[in-house]
């Protein structure tokens, strides 16, 4: 590279005499145009990504090696109750889910599972927040938590809202637990009527053996 974002390619060549030749070719227009495709094809995986992270279902945050924001979607806003003012170029981790306050969420009282995961050394195992059956509670969501390391040593965080399906699962296992209680109770009944039939039988049997006896 020379001044004037002007590009040479230089090359040498030995000749039969035993001589150099050296040939400069300046190639600027290609070294531009090279980097001209590189930019839209930048631009084009950096549109898809980012039409990819407004279209999921999960909200996304993106940290750097220094745990500061750099990427984010509309959804992770929704799922921690915060607006988009929250959310900036360069925030610090801490400072982001210090706004995730006691007011809006109940159920688990602190993030300190997460914060511990962060400040730990790289290279960090995947963190999963429904670790020991914790789930996140914010607002009226239930929320599990996931966080990936990257190569360069940020990570992505992700939230998943898995409401319905605890719920569903509360359902359930009151419906197992209402079935049980039925069934222990039903058991109790039938034991009793059978308990019932049994001193009925022994009655007769001891009728019988007098009236045979007496006969």
């Amino acid at each position: 590279q020379i001044k004037g974002d002007r590009w040479l390619q230089v090359s040498e060549r030995r000749t039969h005499e035993g001589g150099t030749v050296i040939l400069q070719t300046e190639i600027s227009d290609i070294i531009r145009a090279e980097r001209a495709a590189r930019g839209r094809l930048l631009d084009d995986q950096a549109r898809i990504v980012r039409a990819t992270l407004d279209h999921i279902d999960q909200g996304i945050c993106i940290f750097d090696s220094q745990r500061r924001l750099v990427g984010w979607n509309q959804r992770v806003a929704e799922l921690l109750a915060l607006g988009r003012a929250h959310f900036r170029q360069g925030l610090e981790f801490a400072d982001l889910f210090a706004r995730v306050g006691p007011p809006a969420r109940t159920g688990t009282p602190t993030l300190s599972p997460l914060s511990d995961w962060v400040a730990q050394p790289s290279p960090r195992a995947p963190f999963r927040g429904d670790l020991g059956g914790e789930f996140w509670h914010i607002a009226d969501l239930i929320l599990d938590g996931y966080a990936q390391e990257m190569p360069d040593q940020g990570f992505v965080f992700s939230l998943t809202d898995v409401s319905a399906e605890r719920r569903a699962m509360a359902a359930l296992s009151q419906v197992n637990e209402t079935l049980e209680a039925r069934v222990a109770a039903r058991t109790v009944e039938l034991n009793e009527a059978l308990g019932r039939a049994e001193r009925a039988n022994a009655t007769r049997s001891r009728f019988v053996a007098a009236a045979s006896h007496d006969l």
